[in-house]
């Protein structure tokens, strides 16, 4: 007979996960379900009989006004009447709404180009020659960085020349076969020509166009900053709520998720800053882990560090101390002003963790940053979406995550 191990046991203790999806058309719950139901069937394999019910919860926006907030709790079968203790709960931040269909392909175009330009501009400069052999040290990432923003580049040029045209003809086809059409092809003929059109990979790259502008005068800088601020908003609810009273507080970010999740963070530690007694007052120390998966912060970093022209070195500095959660110092140019950062960071107690895929185009071993553990996931997928995406399903995965917060 085998011996079960004593080891075998549901994690002990409150633990809360914060969840914030990535780019593409979310709908609300489904990073709920993925990582619920995942995490449920790693502890089913692991013999581990667990529930799984349906919480709700008061919470309020930045004005004040009050929503109901609905997440999932995982505990153990029959937990009362076995007299076991533990609970995991899965909550989200949901923000797709906040930039779907917001920008236009040239929009689009135009982003990739001045960040192709940025690019180039910013590495032909002597002092950066250093952070360039830096990036390009790994062999792998050769071909990514010198040519896979071009790549884009081009594909947006070519496909904003035709994109008039093609949504003409796909327009006179939907309204000349309307009356022997059904179903989703009744809706709005010119509305349905762009979806029909549009390449999803305009949708994923127009959510990062959004995020990243720069530019305080551009309308989508104020989207950037609501969802930095909603997120806050509700982080700080969940660590102060008395009714869940949690032990820790982990936040998990796919994607364009993840760099929320960074944002959110640097926000914390100016508020923090700025207000000495917000760290007690909110259990600032249940916040006990950052994760990030399929994550672009590296390349997201760079969009911020390109703003300022050369010869603009205080310009740079205030920005470098604005997004200096965790950055390498010695990726932080010399200069003999400012050189004391006013954002005191209180959040050296967070256990960082990114895990990535060689076939997600998207992420990567986060260099640029300090003090985390880059871990690669080895699962079989193909190149693209799927290496992207499979994280979710990977039930080595959830055991890293359970291994490295749970137990």
């Amino acid at each position: 007979m085998t011996e079960t191990p004593t080891n075998v046991r549901f994690p002990q203790g409150r633990t809360a996960f914060l969840l914030i999806h990535g780019i593409g058309q979310q709908n609300p719950y489904e990073t709920v379900d993925y990582f619920a139901q995942n995490l449920l069937k790693y502890f089913q394999q692991e013999k581990l009989p667990t529930d799984l019910e349906h919480q709700i919860a008061r919470r309020k926006y930045d004005n004040g006004s009050g929503w109901t907030e609905s997440f999932v709790r995982l505990s153990p079968k029959d937990a009362e009447t076995k007299g076991l203790q533990g609970q995991i709960d899965v909550h989200e931040y949901y923000w797709a709404p906040d930039t779907e269909n917001k920008i236009s392909v040239p929009e689009i175009l135009q982003w990739a180009e001045q960040t192709l330009e940025g690019t180039i501009e910013f590495y032909n400069r002597p002092e950066n020659r250093k952070l360039l052999d830096h990036l390009l040290k790994n062999q792998n990432r050769k071909g990514w960085f010198k040519f896979r923003l071009r790549s884009l580049t081009i594909f947006l040029r070519i496909f904003n020349f035709i994109y008039p045209l093609l949504r003409l003809a796909i327009l006179l086809v939907l309204l000349l076969a309307g009356p022997f059409l059904k179903g989703r092809y009744l809706q709005s003929a010119w509305k349905l020509s762009k979806t029909l059109i549009t390449p999803m990979l305009i949708n994923f790259v127009g959510d990062v166009a959004i995020y990243t502008k720069t530019d305080p005068k551009s309308p989508y800088q104020k989207i950037r900053q609501q969802v930095i601020s909603e997120c806050l908003t509700l982080l700080q609810q969940i660590l102060q709520d008395q009714q869940a009273n949690y032990d820790q507080v982990i936040i998990v970010g796919h994607s364009l998720g993840s760099c929320i999740a960074y944002d959110t963070l640097n926000q914390l530690c100016i508020e923090s800053t700025l207000s000495p007694d917000l760290p007690k007052s909110i259990g600032i120390d249940r916040l006990k882990g950052l994760v990030t998966f399929g994550s672009p912060l590296d390349k997201i970093a760079f969009f911020f560090s390109n703003v300022a022209q050369e010869g603009q070195y205080i310009r740079r500095r205030i920005i470098e101390h604005l997004k200096s959660f965790r950055v390498k110092t010695e990726l932080v140019e010399e200069s003999p002003y400012l050189s004391k950062n006013p954002v005191v960071c209180k959040l050296e107690h967070i256990s960082w963790v990114n895990y990535y895929h060689l076939q997600d185009p998207i992420s990567g071993n986060l260099d640029y940053y300090e003090n985390l553990t880059n871990e690669e996931m080895t699962y079989k997928t193909s190149w693209g979406t799927s290496g992207h995406l499979g994280y979710w399903t990977d039930m080595k995965f959830y055991e890293s995550i359970a291994k490295r917060f749970l137990y």
